[in-house]
């Protein structure tokens, strides 16, 4: 399981803002997007977690989340797509 220190860090959030929800009841999510958090892999994770399940299209693999718990992937997605500095690795001028 990943620390609240190290999603705080790593989405770069205040405490405020931390999915405590998310981060009980589906851990697995939380830690792969920290994982793909500076990747571009994580754009299409969140499309997958933010699809419509059952009618009017969308997954039928699962039940979806709770309310509360869908809101705060919305809110990690939209912190997501703000621009971030890139770390620098691998650039020489």
């Amino acid at each position: 399981m990943v620390s609240k220190e190290t999603v705080l860090q790593t989405l770069h959030c205040l405490p405020s803002q931390y999915p405590q929800m998310l981060s009980e009841k589906f851990p697995h999510i939380m830690e792969k997007i920290v994982k793909l958090w500076n990747s571009p892999d994580g754009e299409a994770y969140f499309a997958d977690l933010l699809q419509p399940n059952g009618r009017g299209g969308g997954r039928f693999d699962r039940n979806g989340f709770p309310e509360k718990v869908w809101w705060e992937i919305y809110r990690m997605y939209e912190l997501y797509k703000k621009p971030r500095p890139r770390s620098g690795k691998g650039i020489h001028r």
